[in-house]
C-alpha cells in the first residue's frame, strides 16, 4: 500500500508541472495587490490551497491539508493559506470549524482573490515563493499531504 501511495504522489506531482489548470500559471507572478495577503514573507514557500463548504471533494482533501499544515507549522520553509471561496462569511466560518482546520484561512465572500487566480474547479492549490506560481494541482488528489511533500522535495524544498 505505501508504494502505490509514493507512487500516486509521484504521478500527481509529475502532473503538476504540465497541466495549465487556471488564469494564472507557473512562472507568472502574483499582481502586487495580493502578495503580501497571500505569500508575505519572501524565500517561504505557500501552500495555497481553495476550497469551499460547498465542494465535496475539498471535504476530502482538506483533512490531509490540515495534517500537512500541522507537521510543518512554525516552520520557516513552508506554510499553508487557506482560501475560502463561500459568499457567505459565516458558512465558510462554520465549516472551517466543522473539520478542524487550523491553518491560516483568508475569506475571500468578495471573490478577489478567486477571480484573480480563476482556477478551473476545486479544491486549487498552488505553490508560491517570493509571488511566484511553482506548481499546480486542480481538482480532488488522493493523498494530497503527500503529493504536497512530494511536489516541495521536487521544488528543491528541504522540509
Amino acid at each position: 500500500m505505501k508504494k502505490i501511495k509514493h507512487l500516486v504522489a509521484t504521478l500527481a506531482a509529475l502532473t503538476m508541472l504540465s497541466l495549465p489548470v487556471s488564469a494564472l500559471e507557473i512562472g507568472d507572478s502574483l499582481p502586487e495587490s495580493i502578495r503580501a495577503q497571500v505569500a508575505p514573507e519572501p524565500g517561504k514557500v505557500y501552500v495555497i490551497d481553495f476550497f469551499a463548504q460547498w465542494c465535496v471533494s475539498c471535504r476530502i482533501e482538506l483533512p490531509l491539508v490540515n495534517k500537512f499544515h500541522n507537521s510543518y507549522k512554525g516552520s520557516d520553509k513552508v506554510a499553508v493559506v487557506g482560501v475560502d471561496v463561500d459568499e457567505d462569511e459565516a458558512v465558510a466560518k462554520a465549516f472551517q470549524k466543522q473539520l478542524g482546520i487550523e491553518f491560516r484561512v483568508i475569506n475571500d465572500t468578495e471573490s478577489e482573490l478567486i477571480e484573480i487566480f480563476e482556477p478551473l474547479g476545486m479544491p486549487a492549490l498552488y505553490y508560491i515563493r517570493d509571488g511566484v506560481i511553482l506548481g499546480q494541482h486542480l481538482g480532488a488528489i488522493d493523498y494530497i499531504d503527500e503529493v504536497i511533500e512530494a511536489d516541495l522535495a521536487g521544488l528543491g524544498v528541504e522540509l
